[in-house]
């Protein structure tokens, strides 16, 4: 899934349950919810080519430019903190491209393998364009609950 839909279903839960600890718990467990739904996250192979940097990078600012527009001031870095541990899978996995020999530890190469291969890459749609379909929906649909 796309950094989009993990942040704002943290953002959602944030607002839904105003305690850290339990959120943050529904926000990690969010993460590998959305993940097994069919779904991609890059275009290509899952490397940083420019056009994956290029897909993030923008997938990163709307996912901020959306949360700053739809959350409440005082809601606002709860709210983000929240979103943050929605994401932190991915990000936990993120070193690899920077230092190959990451995934090779123990507990990274178990988490990864459940991660990417187990959860993401064993139910990927035959096209780009399904693969984001449900990603659009779910946005809509976080969206809707964080207007209301």
């Amino acid at each position: 899934m796309l950094i989009t839909p993990h942040l704002l279903a943290g953002v959602v839960i944030a607002k839904g349950i105003p305690e850290a600890v339990p959120a943050a718990i529904a926000a990690v467990t969010s993460h590998f919810v959305l993940d097994s739904i069919p779904h991609w996250d890059y275009i290509g192979k899952p490397m940083p080519t420019l056009t994956n940097i290029i897909l993030t990078v923008a997938d990163g600012l709307l996912a901020f430019g959306l949360w700053w527009w739809l959350v409440p001031t005082e809601l606002r870095w709860y709210g983000l903190l929240i979103g943050g541990f929605a994401v932190l899978p991915d990000f936990l996995i993120a070193p690899k491209y920077l230092w190959p020999k990451w995934i090779t530890l123990p507990i990274v190469k178990q988490f990864n393998h459940w991660h990417t291969a187990v959860l993401q890459y064993a139910c990927e749609p035959k096209t780009w364009v399904i693969g984001l379909l449900p990603q659009v929906v779910l946005v809509a649909f976080l969206i809707y609950f964080l207007r209301g």
